[in-house]
């Protein structure tokens, strides 16, 4: 089974990127803040944390209308670059209102939130998930 989300598409993905980019600009403009109280020139100092910030809010709009894809092959799901083996895991939490499915017990280095754009992908994925996991 494959299937493709954005997260501009889908709310939790998209909270968790706008908060990352957030904090990413939030920096920036903590650093220049820093610099100005340390003696830096104001205007030099405001543009360059201007570009920043521009920048930073391209990176974010690509970010988020990028497709990422997901397959589940076997006993694994696959989300580039991290693998899981689905009967390693302990189970797993559906959240229909975010289309979302956490995988409890995956390790650091694998996938452990599954997102979705539709239900009618997060629906078969539950059933491929339940059919995998019970085992």
């Amino acid at each position: 089974m494959i299937w493709t989300y954005r997260a501009l598409n889908n709310p939790a993905a998209r909270r968790k990127w706008l908060i990352f980019v957030l904090l990413i600009i939030a920096a920036g403009f903590g650093f220049t803040a820093y610099k100005i109280a340390t003696g830096a020139e104001l205007g030099k100092s405001l543009i360059v944390a201007a570009f920043f910030a521009f920048f930073v809010s391209l990176y974010a709009i690509i970010t988020l209308g990028k497709p990422r894809h997901y397959y589940i092959e076997g006993d694994y799901v696959y989300y580039k670059p991290f693998k899981t083996n689905l009967k390693k895991i302990k189970g797993f939490e559906v959240d229909e209102e975010k289309k979302v499915i956490r995988l409890k017990g995956a390790g650091i280095f694998s996938v452990r939130t599954l997102y979705f754009d539709n239900h009618d992908d997060l629906r078969q994925a539950v059933r491929r998930l339940e059919r995998i996991v019970e085992k």
